[in-house]
């Protein structure tokens, strides 16, 4: 079998009311793992502990074979990008917020045609000379969710999937992202509390109670399932 991107053994976090138990679960390359649940079942919990590498007590986690806190950040932050529920806007326009971001991953060799590529793909045209902090939420959301989908990372971690999004939105979304896992092979770990939103973009749909694992689906994926739809 392919080994895994993320591999967590014997997981427990508790802090305050939150609390995370999980014994084994492997997270595979180029594959879309969504975690639903209820308010306050673990899902932003699980996500901040995969990418901002805070301490999580007892267990084990693993990034490509290696203890993730054997990392740099440095080293670590290269290989990921985050959108998280909240975003305090920088000053300056929405184009170099996106240049700047783009900028500091090192393997990004052409900046400008990751940005240009994703200003197309989501309609962001209007909005590069707009101030940052003009932005409403949703517009916010929009290019922030472009930016780190330009970043071209191993993972993209999208906490509450569907935040400020309207139905559209979301349809456009599932397109490009779509693209992004089967044939540039991200892998893509987000929450949700809709998880028919993304049915036909999971690839596992996890479902967590009480901080425990308490079901999971997997899907089995044709390339041509979007062939269909608009990009």
């Amino acid at each position: 079998m392919p080994t895994p991107i993320y591999t967590i053994k014997d997981l427990h976090f508790s802090r305050g009311n939150h609390q995370l138990i999980i014994k084994q679960f492997d997270i595979h390359r180029g594959a879309c793992y969504v975690f639903e649940g209820r308010m306050g079942s673990g899902k932003t919990t699980l996500l901040n502990i995969l990418y901002s590498r805070c301490y999580y007590g007892k267990g084990d986690i693993q990034f490509e074979k290696k203890d993730i806190q054997r990392y740099s950040n440095k080293d670590y932050q290269n290989q990921i990008a985050v959108v998280p529920q909240t975003f305090v806007p920088p000053w300056g326009t929405v184009e170099n917020y996106m240049k700047k971001t783009i900028m500091k991953y090192p393997h990004i060799n052409k900046v400008n045609k990751n940005i240009d590529s994703i200003i197309k793909k989501m309609n962001l045209s209007p909005f590069l000379q707009r101030k940052m902090k003009s932005l409403t939420p949703g517009e916010l959301r929009w290019i922030i969710l472009a930016t780190q989908i330009a970043a071209d990372t191993k993972v993209l971690f999208i906490d509450e999937y569907e935040l400020h999004l309207n139905k559209d939105d979301i349809n456009q979304l599932n397109n490009i992202l779509y693209r992004k896992i089967n044939f540039d092979g991200i892998t893509l770990i987000t929450t949700t509390h809709n998880k028919d939103l993304l049915k036909r973009l999971a690839s596992v749909i996890i479902t967590l109670e009480n901080g425990r694992i308490i079901g999971l689906r997997s899907f089995s994926k044709r390339k041509d399932n979007f062939r269909n739809k608009k990009r």
